[in-house]
């Protein structure tokens, strides 16, 4: 197994609480790391293989609609100063 594309979390419990409320606090301290770190983002896009044409045409279709995004808040930019 490959250790270069690892996200690691870390949680540390707090010593003087008590062990229940300690274990729950990392719990939820631990999901919140991991959706922080995008952990679970990325073990949905490794479960189903994806095609490199498939890929390709996710990305193409990502780049446009992030061009059309910025289009649009520049046009709402114009708009504003005049």
């Amino acid at each position: 197994m490959s250790k270069r594309n690892v996200t690691r979390v870390r949680v540390e419990a707090n010593p003087k609480d008590d062990p229940e409320i300690a274990f729950k606090r990392m719990f939820i301290a631990f999901k919140i790391a991991c959706t922080d770190a995008g952990v679970m983002h990325t073990y949905k896009q490794h479960e189903t293989y994806e095609s490199r044409t498939r890929k390709k045409r996710r990305k193409k279709r990502e780049s446009e609609l992030a061009r059309m995004k910025q289009k649009l808040r520049e046009n709402f930019l114009q708009q504003g100063k005049k």
